[in-house]
């Protein structure tokens, strides 16, 4: 079974105007993509192979490199410029960093605390863009006015689901710090795991702050 990581929707600005950003089904494989077709992303970059890399570390070996490959510079080269340019993007990634790192392709199924929130992202996903539309599609002050009941209940409740998602990327953070500990001793299973929470947690929390935003702009 393919589960979609989200529902399709659209976000409204509170002219009417559409939008945002339109969600397309997608699976949990699409999330990150799997396994990059970039050899060592690591190597590409001339880092350390662990867990935690900060955006510091990263950013000094891109810039270093990139200023001796950028095709503007002599003995430049533009399709290793360009290949530093996806290895930091990999490696900027934590999902797609663990699953580079370990050798470990995308899960076709959320793991265990993903799919437990799953049903929850999705629901108020689904009435935030419903409401949303209501609102656009609103003609009068009174149709209006119908709606703000249900839109100071979205707000709340986006806000509660917010910090859960956030509680939960903080964990996985942990888990992290954790793996990097112990690091190159892992299970690969439990790595692969790690990674595809990683993907959700981002993923909703981007579309949830996208909701929440939008639900700012009514105001």
């Amino acid at each position: 079974m393919r589960w979609p990581i989200a529902p399709v929707g659209k976000v409204f600005q509170p002219n009417g105007a559409k939008v945002l950003r339109f969600f397309s089904l997608k699976t949990v494989s699409q999330l990150g993509n799997t396994i990059t077709s970039m050899s060592d992303p690591f190597k590409t970059l001339s880092l350390p192979k662990r867990p935690c890399l900060s955006e510091e570390e990263i950013g000094t070996a891109y810039r270093k490199l990139a200023g001796e490959l950028h095709p503007d510079q002599a003995g430049g080269d533009a399709n290793r410029f360009k290949e530093l340019g996806e290895a930091a993007a990999i490696l900027r990634d934590q999902a797609r960093r663990l699953r580079s790192l370990a050798g470990v392709d995308a899960g076709s199924i959320p793991p265990p605390e993903a799919a437990d929130l799953f049903p929850k992202v999705a629901t108020l996903l689904q009435k935030a863009d419903s409401l949303f539309a209501r609102y656009a599609a609103a003609t009068n002050s009174l149709s209006t006015a119908v709606l703000a009941a249900p839109l100071k209940k979205l707000a709340s409740d986006l806000e509660s689901l917010l910090g859960i998602v956030h509680g939960w990327h903080a964990s996985l953070d942990e888990r992290l710090r954790a793996l990097e500990a112990t690091w190159p001793t892992h299970n690969p299973k439990e790595v692969a795991e790690l990674a595809d929470s990683f993907a959700y947690a981002t993923r909703w929390e981007s579309q949830l702050g996208e909701r929440k935003l939008s639900l700012e702009c009514l105001n």
